[in-house]
């Protein structure tokens, strides 16, 4: 449209067209290259906790950074918008269909011109703010949709919930469930009392009705959105909560209370400076309530959704009721505060500000007890018992499918495990934390424990880490082995579950390659138990299918698909074992 306004040649824009669509497509697609990349080598080394705080953390950067570039460019992009629309304006006064038009149909001329007018209320304001509406109605109606009828939407929501349990830090409980009641009813009622005493003090009582209009309509429209739909909460949750989940409350009242709140600094500021620091403020705010919901795992990600947008359509009402209002002369923004309403102000201010450290840590609803690891004693022979194993393959950080389960092994507990491996010359590898790794990253191969990658198994961690050299030979495979407790008991012996896995070269001294073949280093495991322990009983069970996969770097493997169950120092029988099974020599 730019193009053909100023005259540019079809062949010269062409041209530039195409070289610029060429550069782009590189850069986005080598950045989403490089990112992928580097999601997959955190997701070797980091626990689900240290990934957990390195993807906030890099939203965190993404944020200040468009943040940054909004000062920096905003006024100038914003000109430019400008610009193009005066000109489009001038280029449709000029078109001589659209006079024609005109002339046939002046009263609908009239009216939409009176409808892109800036210099009354009812204008170009009152335009913008109905299409904003109704755009954000048509996304919630979509959503109500989607959820009441979309299978795929459902299942993103339990999956992503199911995510978001595997990767939440038990530590972080919490503080977020802290965090999370700065949108919790009794929290908004009383900031919503003390921002209206605000307003009233320094002089703009008016705005007192825009935001009443916006908290009281978005909190009673999502009570009844909640009774009509009754959405039950995640399983996943580990705070109790009695109301339903369809939308989200918190999520609705952070739009329309702190969002409003925001509008009038914003309002308030004289800067363009200081209005997008408050912006992205509180932006952020309101985000960070939301995502505290999600994590918590009280609501799914559509109800968190839905509750941004029926706060973003009563905070569009109560903005726009706030502006006739100033239209009409009854609000002033710039009104001067004496000294003596400075001082009630900033007493009100600290006064809000104490009653929310006050009123987060008393006004929490209980936690949901975790379950605890309930021992589950086996009166069938294991190899049928692991039947119902509630996983069989290991996985990524993120939940993607790894390698399946090669070994069963029954140990007296978790202490006698790791005597009997040491004894077969299997040392534990040090935890992947940040000093392991850069003392990895310093010494290389020279550092005989390093941490191995964590894996995860029934959304959990191996609690477990081995390493074995196979000979002193530099250059030679380095066997590994990660383990899990499981909660099965064989009288009184514990089941631990575990994968097997040989590494070769590294690649920047953190990726290590893997041969293909898991079989045989699971062999080479039970091999070294043999020749250590003397006899145990070992059997083989028909596990997954037999196939090929990938390792979370992009390696090859395969396997036959099969569980071997070992005896490990204990009295089991071989039919407590393996019964049913073959007896593997």
């Amino acid at each position: 449209m730019v193009a053909g306004m100023v005259g540019m040649r079809q062949r010269t824009f062409v041209f530039w067209n195409v070289l610029g669509a060429v550069g782009w497509g590189l850069q986005w697609v080598g950045g989403g290259y490089l990112f992928g990349h580097s999601i997959r080598l955190a997701q070797a080394w980091m626990s689900r906790a240290a990934l957990a705080l390195a993807l906030l953390l890099v939203f965190g950067v993404l944020l200040w950074w468009l943040q940054r570039l909004v000062l920096r460019q905003g006024m100038k992009l914003w000109r430019v918008l400008v610009s193009l629309g005066r000109s489009l304006r001038r280029a449709l006064a000029a078109n001589p269909w659209v006079r024609r038009w005109q002339h046939r149909h002046p009263a609908t001329a009239r009216f939409l011109a009176l409808r892109v007018d800036r210099t009354h209320a009812q204008g170009l304001p009152l335009t913008l703010a109905a299409l904003s509406l109704v755009y954000v109605l048509a996304l919630f109606v979509g959503l109500v949709e989607d959820v009441v009828t979309s299978d795929a939407v459902i299942s993103t929501d339990h999956a992503a919930a199911q995510l978001v349990a595997a990767l939440r830090p038990h530590s972080w409980v919490a503080p977020v469930a802290a965090f999370t009641h700065l949108g919790a009813p009794s929290v908004i009622a009383a900031l919503l009392a003390l921002t209206a005493l605000l307003l009233w003090r320094s002089g703009l009582g008016y705005a007192i009705t825009g935001l009443l209009v916006s908290v009281l309509g978005a909190s009673l429209f999502g009570h009844l959105a909640k009774l009509t739909f009754q959405r039950p909460r995640p399983l996943e949750a580990v705070l109790t909560e009695t109301s339903y989940a369809f939308p989200s409350g918190h999520a609705t009242v952070a739009v329309a209370f702190y969002a409003f709140v925001g509008y009038v600094l914003v309002r308030l500021s004289r800067t363009w400076t200081a209005r997008v620091r408050l912006f992205f403020a509180t932006a952020l705010l309101v985000l960070l309530i939301g995502l505290s919901r999600i994590l918590l795992g009280v609501h799914y990600l559509s109800d968190v959704w839905a509750g941004f947008l029926v706060g973003t359509m009563w905070l569009i009402v109560g903005v726009s009721v706030n502006e006739w209002l100033s239209a009409r002369g009854l609000l002033t923004w710039q009104a001067p505060l004496s000294v003596g309403r400075r001082w009630a102000t900033g007493g009100l201010a600290l006064l809000a500000g104490a009653g929310i450290l006050v009123l987060l840590p008393v006004h929490s609803p209980p936690r949901r007890a975790p379950e605890p690891m309930t021992p589950t004693a086996i009166h069938q022979p294991l190899a049928q018992a692991l039947q119902a194993a509630p996983a069989r393959w290991t996985t990524t950080a993120l939940g993607a499918p790894e390698q399946p389960l090669g070994l069963a092994l029954v140990a007296a507990d978790a202490a006698a495990l790791r005597a009997r491996l040491q004894q077969a010359g299997w040392q534990a590898a040090d935890p992947p934390t940040l000093p392991k790794l850069l003392r990895l990253l310093r010494e290389g191969a020279h550092y005989v424990d390093a941490p191995l990658g964590p894996v995860f198994w029934d959304r959990q961690m191996n609690e477990l880490a081995f390493m074995r050299q196979r000979s002193a030979t530099p250059g030679q495979p380095t066997q590994t082995l990660r383990l899990w407790e499981t909660p099965w008991r064989l009288g009184s012996a514990s089941v631990f579950v575990g994968v097997a896995r040989d590494q070769t070269a590294t690649r920047w001294r953190l990726l290590h390659h893997s041969p293909p073949d898991v079989d045989a280093a699971t062999d080479r495991v039970v091999a070294t138990l043999q020749a250590s322990a003397g006899a145990v009983t070992v059997c083989r069970i028909a596990w997954v299918a037999p196939g090929t996969g990938r390792y979370l770097m992009g390696q090859p493997f395969f396997t036959r698909g099969e569980l071997q169950v070992v005896n490990v120092g204990t009295p089991a029988t071989a039919e407590r074992l393996c019964s049913h099974t073959k007896e593997a020599p």
